[in-house]
């Protein structure tokens, strides 16, 4: 008799296969010059997309999507951590990002870049912010926004996007680990 497989839940198999992917992949895309930013498998339409967001110094071209899908793809069918079929597209993590990591806050906040901060609840009249993250402890942000300073929740926050420009350096470790190695 065979055996039936308990179908894992939408979301947290979600997730789960996007971590797995990252752990597997950043490290060669690293070597391979480029940064990783984003990995996210989610489903639009009919299909599955596992999408690999990556970045250079520069920006990124279409050869070089090209260059990290031959690269990763071997590697990603060998661990095969998704059982139902999908696409796997690897794009420029684009000027607009969203900042889902506390690594991406962090960098934005170092880079002094401008952020647009959406809340889930008005603040002052409003629910969205734009300014430039002065302070980040994990839990909160304290955000810059025209000279008045105004500190947000995690919780509070629905989303936050950052406005990228191609000659901020997106990789400040991989820097300062050549600089250890010399």
């Amino acid at each position: 008799m065979a055996e039936k497989k308990k179908a894992p839940s939408k979301s947290g198999n979600l997730k789960n296969v996007a971590s797995k992917v990252r752990a597997l992949v950043e490290e060669p895309i690293i070597n391979a010059g480029y940064s990783l930013w984003d990995v996210s498998y989610y489903k639009e339409g009919p299909e599955m997309i596992l999408e690999i967001s990556i970045d250079k110094q520069g920006g990124i071209s279409i050869n070089d999507c090209s260059e990290i899908t031959r690269l990763i793809e071997p590697m990603i069918d060998e661990l095969d951590p998704i059982e139902e079929s999908y696409c796997l597209q690897v794009s420029s993590a684009g000027t607009v990002r969203p900042l889902d990591r506390d690594e991406h806050i962090k960098f934005a906040m170092d880079n002094k870049l401008d952020v647009t901060l959406g809340l889930y609840v008005a603040v002052d009249g409003s629910k969205e912010y734009v300014g430039v993250i002065e302070s980040f402890d994990g839990e909160s942000i304290v955000l810059n926004s025209e000279g008045t300073t105004r500190t947000f929740n995690k919780k509070q926050i629905s989303k936050i996007n950052a406005e990228f420009e191609t000659e901020i350096e997106t990789e400040p470790e991989e820097e300062n680990k050549e600089n250890e190695n010399e």
